[in-house]
């Protein structure tokens, strides 16, 4: 499914680890900061949920990218595909959402693979030296 093809409606509030994810369509969108990030999650390989993040990722956002992001990882059952080669700007508080997911994702014995990284972000990690501490699975690095 392309990025494009993804049918946006809001994020049910109650969404668990129960919520059945047969019907195919996608979970929902999610906008913070004033419109510049964007979070698209949609059912992936059997069990698994992707999320195609878009925009700009600093503190104004980070609360809201963490919120729907742990959201979508305790919806899945097995894991969460994160693709961030949408991502135009990341600083320390995206690092640190992607930080803390990673560690959500172990403790739940789930895994968190990084589909796409953009630029920005593959730079981010490069120089935090982090980038050793993922699952990183195609897509372009700058």
């Amino acid at each position: 499914m392309a990025f494009g093809d993804v049918r946006a409606f809001p994020v049910p509030a109650d969404l668990t680890a129960s919520t059945p994810l047969a019907s195919g369509g996608p979970l929902g969108e999610v906008h913070a900061g004033l419109g510049r990030l964007a979070v698209r999650l949609a059912p992936a390989a059997p069990h698994r949920i992707v999320a195609r993040v878009r925009g700009e990722i600093d503190m104004d956002v980070a609360q809201d990218l963490r919120e729907a992001l742990v959201t979508a990882l305790r919806a899945s059952s097995t894991g969460l595909d994160l693709d961030l080669g949408a991502v135009t700007f990341c600083d320390c508080a995206g690092l640190n959402v992607l930080i803390d997911l990673r560690a959500s994702a172990a403790d739940a014995d789930k895994s968190l693979v990084l589909t796409a990284l953009s630029g920005p972000v593959g730079r981010l990690l490069r120089i935090t030296g982090t980038d050793g501490d993922f699952t990183v699975a195609g897509g372009p690095e700058a």
